[in-house]
């Protein structure tokens, strides 16, 4: 624990005042404090969790639900106002910019599937039991309702797939 904790820490600018690494802390923390047996322990941790959750999200907007489940070397690259439902699930080295929602859609039950190597822009909204492969960039602002092929790019309200052609 004490090593995915430093590792968080050097990836968001080694800043101990960056919300964005106090709420994967705090979402680390969860998780934990979730998976343990003894339930006094675990009603203790979740209170701990539950104020911080509630501190984190006066103060950044940032809400990240520990029932999801996220990967390794998540990154939140410009935090403020991200929003990521439970039961949404996020693969390895994802990165997020700010004013993201990752959520539920009103019309389908579920919630998104992400894959790895993932890079969601500012303001996309990802709704829906959808799933987003692998190498994929979402634009901008885009409304993603649909799955999104690996090594493509989604872009449009509602998104569009093109052919990915950026840097390697």
């Amino acid at each position: 624990m004490i090593d995915i904790l430093i590792e968080e820490y050097k990836r968001h600018e080694s800043s101990i005042l960056n919300p964005a690494l106090w709420a994967i802390l705090n979402y680390r923390f969860g998780v934990w404090a979730n998976a343990r047996k003894n339930i006094l322990l675990k009603w203790l941790c979740g209170k701990i969790y539950g104020f911080n959750s509630f501190i984190i999200l006066i103060t950044s907007g940032i809400r990240l639900n520990r029932e999801a489940v996220i990967g390794k070397d998540f990154h939140l690259i410009h935090s403020g106002n991200i929003q990521i439902g439970p039961e949404v699930v996020i693969g390895d080295r994802v990165g997020i910019q700010q004013d993201v929602t990752i959520g539920g859609n009103m019309e389908k039950k579920g919630m998104p599937r992400i894959g790895n190597d993932v890079y969601i822009g500012a303001g996309a909204k990802i709704l829906g039991p959808i799933v987003i492969g692998n190498n994929v960039r979402i634009a901008a602002n885009s409304l993603v309702i649909n799955d999104v092929p690996d090594n493509t790019t989604a872009i449009g309200v509602p998104a569009r797939v093109m052919k990915y052609t950026g840097r390697k």
